[in-house]
């Protein structure tokens, strides 16, 4: 317990909230200015309890971590997880049962990356769906709220607002941009128009600086930069075919995202009718959020484990899972516990996490209807 990743980090920019002192001295503190008044509670339990704070979060990642199992699970294929070791009733699904455990254990790396780091992501991806649930249910308004603040607190979920206005759902786009408002005014009335203006710039420059091509940044645009420009991703180890400059790189990274858009979104309405297609795409977009955004640590992977659940469930029977099962096993075997920290990090120069997770969001973009078009 005494490892903290990041969480440190959300409990120390609280910390420096609550004081009104400005909370980008701390170096830990990379996020919006909205995350720091969220992390106050943090900061005021953690007075409390050091170690009991930190058992309630890794055990709230593990219960979140179980509702995006039972989630996907239910609302594509009406089948429950249940805590049981075995069952006999065919619309339930036992721990030991392949649907879950296979899916499971592919994805254990990414799981140990959240608890180990006691991150906040697995968090924001149940929410994510459970807002997706809100939107079903007609309270459309309660939906955005929850997008916008997952947006104010960390930016990567942004990706549903092109979604949502490719699927013209123009009023969830609304209600969610309405939340963005709210959410802006709370940081204004609660740092004040000059504190608000300060945090506001520094953190759109580091946003526009701060993109990283070193192998921490397991994004589509730092791989992109490694490939195409002389720059080394990790001890001077470069696999560089051209030495652009870095701004060029970009371009092409923009260039490939553009491109997997088009054939993502002629996927999408060639399948239209699929049963169950809004959930599908909306998941399939959610996955694409470690690969598209500029700067991803590995622990923002967590957003594949929907897609691959639903995936696994589809393919079960089939051959093809092993386009599914051998990306997920690159990215398993190729951790630190496998084979050492220095060899795991040229596999993650080389891109071995981040073109595998692309893969497999790109193979469900076209497989994951194949059952459920009329």
């Amino acid at each position: 317990m005494q490892r903290e990743g990041d969480f440190g980090g959300y409990v120390e920019a609280g910390k420096l909230a609550w004081n009104q002192v400005y909370i980008y001295s701390a170096h830990r503190n990379t996020w919006p200015p909205f995350m720091s008044i969220i992390t106050i509670p943090l900061y005021w339990l953690d007075a409390i309890s050091f170690f009991g704070l930190r058992f309630i979060w890794l055990v709230g990642i593990v219960i979140a971590y179980w509702h995006i199992f039972k989630w996907t699970l239910f609302t594509f294929f009406q089948q429950k997880l249940v805590l049981k070791l075995k069952t006999t009733e065919t619309n339930q699904i036992a721990l030991t049962d392949a649907a879950f455990l296979a899916p499971f254990l592919l994805t254990f790396r990414i799981f140990i990356e959240e608890v180990s780091n006691l991150q906040i992501n697995v968090y924001l991806l149940w929410l994510c769906l459970l807002a997706f649930d809100l939107a079903q249910k007609n309270r459309t308004f309660l939906s955005g709220i929850v997008l916008a603040s997952l947006m104010a607190t960390k930016v990567y979920p942004i990706i549903i607002l092109p979604f949502l206005v490719f699927k013209k759902k123009f009023r969830w786009l609304l209600f969610t941009l309405v939340g963005l408002a709210i959410t802006h005014l709370s940081v204004l009335a609660f740092f004040g128009l000059d504190k608000t203006s300060l945090y506001v710039e520094w953190y759109v420059k580091q946003v526009a600086l701060g993109f990283d091509c070193n192998h921490f940044n397991q994004s589509l645009w730092s791989w992109v930069c490694g490939l195409f420009s002389h720059t080394s991703r990790f001890n001077e180890f470069f696999f560089n075919l051209t030495s652009l400059d870095v701004s060029q790189t970009k371009l092409i990274s923009l260039s490939i995202i553009g491109l997997a858009a088009i054939y993502v979104a002629y996927h999408f309405i060639q399948n239209k009718k699929a049963e169950h297609q809004l959930a599908y795409q909306y998941i399939i977009s959610l996955s694409f959020i470690p690969v598209f955004s500029p700067l991803a640590w590995k622990c923002y992977f967590v957003f594949l484990v929907p897609v691959v659940i639903a995936l696994f469930y589809q393919l079960r029977n089939s051959n093809k899972k092993f386009f599914l099962v051998i990306p997920l096993l690159l990215i398993t075997f190729s951790s630190e516990l496998f084979i050492g920290n220095t060899l795991s990090d040229y596999t993650e120069s080389l891109g071995f996490i981040t073109l595998s997770s692309f893969f497999i969001s790109l193979f469900a973009t076209t497989e994951i209807f194949r059952k459920h078009t009329p």
